[in-house]
Parts: structure tokens; sequence; C-alpha cells
């Protein structure tokens, strides 16, 4: 039970300093602990109790684990977009393949739960595989959404709390700060309301319009004399 909170707690921390640090390095190393952290959680949980989804979610994040490593130590991987490809087509493979063979092995079906991390690899892959900005921000988000709720059903929290403030809330301020489609829109649109709302209220508070014959007549004097 120590040991599983102070892997929870190694994870939280690493999180954190991944989302703090300036250095793409840095945040590497410490999301590599972080992985590794949660792979340790979830090896004593799949030790004392053998279930599926812990195999499954031991599977996954000691290959992210050994993904992040590789990477750390091979730079020309990430500065190649091919070989980039390459890692996260053989990552997401390993991983489909390695889980869906425990799951036979301890003769459980394949269900939604044991799911979920696998297509949370997808789109992480699929992301980091991206040189668009924009799509790779969009895929981190869903994947730390998925691995999110994957990490709520089986109950490791230091998942949960690395994937909602180093995936989801630092992609969301990205999104927020380069200004990434639909977040400039959904800013417009509120501004443009209130901007409505604001010459609504103006208007309403306006002096109201002064009506009757007297000041209905010309104001030039040749005009009211042909007017009679």
């Amino acid at each position: 039970m120590i040991t599983q909170i102070l892997l929870q707690l190694t994870s939280a921390v690493a999180s954190v300093g991944r989302v703090k640090t300036s250095s793409h390095i840095v945040s590497r190393r410490f999301n590599a602990l972080a992985l590794g952290a949660v792979a340790a959680d979830f090896a004593i949980k799949y030790g004392h109790t053998g279930r599926a989804d812990f195999l499954v979610g031991l599977i996954v994040f000691v290959v992210l684990t050994v993904r992040t490593l590789l990477i750390l130590g091979f730079g020309k991987i990430e500065e190649n977009t091919f070989r980039r490809r390459v890692t996260c087509v053989v990552a997401f493979l390993v991983c489909a393949v390695a889980s869906t063979t425990g799951q036979f092995y301890l003769g459980d079906p394949i269900g939604p739960l044991t799911l979920l991390p696998l297509v949370g690899v997808g789109l992480g892959c699929l992301g980091e595989s991206s040189n668009n900005m924009i799509v790779r921000r969009r895929c981190v988000l869903a994947m730390g959404c998925v691995m999110a709720a994957f990490g709520l059903a089986t109950e490791p929290w230091g998942l949960v709390f690395k994937n909602l403030v180093s995936d989801v809330g630092a992609t969301i301020y990205s999104m927020n700060k380069y200004g990434d489609p639909p977040l400039p829109a959904i800013a417009f649109g509120i501004n443009r309301d209130n901007r409505r709302m604001s010459r609504a209220h103006t208007n309403t508070n306006a002096a109201p319009a002064i009506a009757g014959p007297r000041y209905n007549r010309p104001t030039c004097k040749r005009c009211r004399r042909n007017s009679g």
C-alpha cells in the first residue's frame, strides 16, 4: 500500500515538473519518470489481483516508458518524421498485440475497459506522428481524456493526475495560447454577443424621441410657410 502511494506521488510530482519546465528534454525525462511510476503501480495491482485490465495497463505503460527512453537516448528519432512515425506505429502494434495476447492467456474476453488504453495510445501516436501542431494538441487532449477515464476505472490515481494536469490541462492552455480553432471562434462569438447586449442596453437607456405635431413641423421658415 505504501509503495503504491509513493509511486502515485512520484507520478504526480513528475507530471507537475513536466508542465513547469521550459526544456523539452527535461519534460521528456519527467514524462518517462511518470510513465514508469504508473507502470510499476499497475505491476503491483496485477500481481495482487491478476485482473486483465491491470495487465493491459502494465503492458501499455511499459511500452510507452521504453518508447520515451528510446527517444531520449536517440535524439534522431524525434528529429526525423519518418523515424518518429515508425516508432509510433511499432509502439501501438506492440501494445495492441501484447494486450490482446495477455487477455487470451488469462481467458478473459476483450471488453471496453481494456480497449480504452489502446484507444488512448492510438490517439497519442497519431498526434506524435503529425507535424501539424494543432492536430497534435487535439490528439493529446483526446488521449488525456481517454486515459483519465481508464485511470478512474482502474484507480491508479497517479495516472489520473498525470493525464488531467500534464495532458488535458496543459493542452487546453496551449490551445488557448496559440489560438487553435474552435477556441478563437468561440471567443469571437462571446465578444459579439457581449457587443450586442451592450448596444441593446444603450438603446434602452437612450432618451425617447419626442413625437407630436409641433416637433414634426419643418424647421426651414420657407417650408413652414408653404406647409401652411
